[in-house]
């Protein structure tokens, strides 16, 4: 059989012949392997050759879908954290302008505190880590300003739907601010459940609009 050159920007299999044999999700068991080896062993502990084993599939099957540590980490939190929050953003853009989107985001939040709280702790570990690592740093960057202009573009869209002040906060601004109150009120909620009552995010974003339609109008009174 004639040697067959790679094509120039294709993925060269370097899966051994049982990684490449294994069947089934395998990506998708590496994620749930990794969620619960992270949590357990933390970021800094964890290892590739655990996540692996714990999975149930060879070490060359895991680099085939990931380079390393910090890729399948940053892919566990874009699928399992950041995924949810993309849906809540799409829900935002594309509802009626008469649905009241407080009550939702709030459920939302709490559904997903109840359910993922590991995964927010190693989120917070990873940024931890991240602030005193520039290669980590600009990582974690990236993903929250892809985040950030979705919302942003979410928030742009729903003030046009609702007929909002044309002298609004830009609209990414509102972003950041809104994605470190969710994140802020997350913590305190892990740590002081009862401080942080289920629907207190969603009625806080509502005031916020509120005020900045309040201040618009201030501002166009003669």
């Amino acid at each position: 059989m004639p040697h067959v050159t790679p094509t120039r920007g294709a993925r060269l299999d370097r899966r051994t012949r049982a990684a490449r044999a294994e069947g089934g999700d395998t990506r998708g068991a590496l994620l749930d392997a990794a969620a619960e080896v992270f949590a357990e062993r933390g970021f800094r502990d964890a290892s590739v050759d655990e996540v692996a084993r714990r999975a149930g599939f060879s070490k060359g099957a895991l680099y085939w879908h990931f380079a390393g540590k910090d890729e399948l980490f940053m892919a566990l939190l874009e699928e399992r954290v950041d995924r949810p929050m993309r849906e809540m953003i799409e829900l935002l853009e594309s509802a009626p302008p008469q649905q009241d989107m407080g009550p939702e985001a709030s459920r939302r939040f709490v559904d997903f505190l109840r359910g993922s709280p590991d995964l927010l702790l190693l989120d917070h570990e990873y940024w931890a880590q991240a602030v005193r690592d520039p290669e980590l740093r600009a990582r974690y960057a990236e993903r929250h300003a892809r985040l950030r202009a979705a919302l942003g573009q979410a928030l742009l869209t729903r003030v046009r739907h609702l007929g909002g002040p044309t002298d609004a906060p830009p609209a990414e601004d509102m972003a950041t601010a809104m994605m470190g109150l969710a994140a802020g009120l997350a913590r305190q909620k892990l740590v002081d459940p009862d401080a942080v009552p289920d629907d207190l995010l969603g009625d806080v974003l509502v005031l916020i609009y509120a005020g900045i339609v309040a201040r618009a109008q201030r501002r166009a009174e003669p």
